[in-house]
């Protein structure tokens, strides 16, 4: 066990990583920018709890149940854009 323990030590300071890292351009046209990250879906939406009337529900529990998964998110988000009158 101490033979691979010393064979790891001895293979790690002339790592291959080290070796690529050092062997990269440094080029400013070339530099490595990383795509920014997506916000996640709770850093964009809140949750809220509201009263709908008995007839709207059914109607919007029917018009969830056919789009999918999320159709009842996009359908009040919607409803409220046209409400307000922005996109």
């Amino acid at each position: 066990m101490d033979d691979l323990k010393n064979k790891i030590r001895s293979t790690a300071a002339s790592s291959v990583h080290s070796e690529m890292i050092d062997g990269i351009s440094h080029d400013s046209s070339s530099e490595y920018m990383p795509k920014p990250k997506k916000k996640k879906f709770e850093e964009l939406h809140q949750r809220d709890t509201v009263w709908i009337e008995n007839e709207l529900k059914k109607r919007l529990d029917r018009a969830g149940a056919e789009g999918g998964r999320g159709e009842k998110t996009r359908i009040l988000n919607e409803a409220l854009r046209v409400y307000f009158g922005s996109k």
